[in-house]
């Protein structure tokens, strides 16, 4: 008797289980990186490993079935996955335009009308013409002030270098690349703020991204303009890299560098003069408002937008960015953050930082 209601009772879970599981949303998102954080071929940081982690844990607040399939950094796995993501006919597509690879590629198949959202890095203004030309369902895309940044940086960096030293500014820049909206934009905000200051740029080249071309790039630099005493970074990594550069030549002390992302200061080496992130959170808010819209796609429609998210680190939001840098926010509940709660709050870094106290 006592194992028949058992039984009744483990198939009755069952059955409820399966019902949840077929009306939960179902969001695949192709990420550009790396799925482990210490995989030592990514010498680009852990920015895309964290949007992910925190991904789920917006995920699993939003009873969402969140599925990651990660492209290693290989342009050509990524448009793989891309094609077997659609295979799988999610009911929402998220993907990354980076370097243009997967705007490009999805002109050249059939997307079988799921709607696709950009993150962070989406299409310009003019593919995103052509890929409705195309007729491809594209819902709308999130990206963080890149532009903003880029100047702010660059200003917070010249603040820091006259707290500092009498001496001219003189600028060393390593950018992200030359093809992604994010390098793009970011460059565009450091130009405009050059344009009307008194930093000398010396130099400017790419980086990739990547913390080991950074330091032989900073160490050349150096090597051909000494009288370097600020370097602007495109992102953390790229930072890192050049402080590697400047504890080799015992220069450390002499040069201020800034980058992009909030990233962990590696034991050997000292802190960033500045740090601006913020934006490794769009992710958990790209959920967020795919699971409004498909509540009511009338009263929340997707836009695309430009959010402005980044906020330089400090003492004050360092409890935050800690969790952040440990990949887990796990303790916010990111239902707050939706349209539907009825104690609605602004996605900002503020109110999260405000829900881990």
């Amino acid at each position: 008797m006592l194992l028949a209601q058992f039984y009744r009772y483990t198939m009755s879970f069952i059955c409820l289980l399966f019902v949840f599981n077929s009306y939960a949303l179902d969001v695949t998102f192709v990420n550009p990186g790396y799925p482990d954080s210490h995989t030592e071929e990514n010498s680009t940081g852990n920015f895309w490993y964290k949007v992910a982690k925190l991904m789920h844990n917006a995920a699993d607040d939003l009873e969402i079935n969140l599925n990651v399939k990660y492209a290693n950094r290989n342009h050509i796995l990524m448009k793989d996955l891309i094609r077997e993501a659609i295979k799988e006919n999610p009911d929402y597509l998220v993907l990354v335009d980076e370097k243009s690879v997967s705007g490009d590629f999805l002109t050249k198949i059939n997307t079988k009308n799921i709607p696709i959202f950009f993150l962070l890095n989406p299409p310009s203004p003019n593919k995103l013409v052509v890929l409705k030309e195309h007729g491809l369902n594209i819902i709308g895309s999130i990206s963080p002030d890149n532009q903003n940044v880029g100047r702010m940086l660059a200003q917070d960096l010249f603040k820091e270098h006259k707290t500092h030293s009498a001496e001219p500014a003189n600028m060393l820049a390593l950018l992200g690349d030359y093809s992604t909206s994010a390098s793009i934009e970011r460059t565009k905000g450091l130009m405009d703020y050059l344009s009307r200051s008194n930093v000398t740029l010396i130099a400017k080249d790419v980086a990739n991204w990547s913390e080991n071309e950074s330091y032989i790039k900073t160490m050349a630099f150096l090597q051909l303009a000494p009288e370097i005493n600020l370097i602007w970074c495109a992102n953390d990594a790229i930072a890192f890299g050049a402080k590697r550069a400047l504890k080799n030549l015992n220069k450390e002390a002499k040069i201020r560098v800034g980058g992009i992302n909030w990233d962990s200061t590696p034991k050997t080496l000292q802190p960033l003069d500045v740090s601006f992130g913020g934006h490794v959170l769009l992710g958990a808010y790209a959920l967020i408002t795919l699971y409004d819209h498909n509540k009511n796609p009338a009263a929340w429609p997707i836009p695309h937008q430009t959010y402005p998210i980044f906020t330089r680190l400090s003492e004050h939001n360092k409890p935050l960015i800690s969790r952040i840098n440990k990949a887990n926010l796990a303790e916010i509940d990111f239902k707050k953050f939706s349209r539907t709660s009825d104690n609605w709050q602004e996605f900002t870094v503020e109110n999260l930082l405000k829900e881990l106290k």
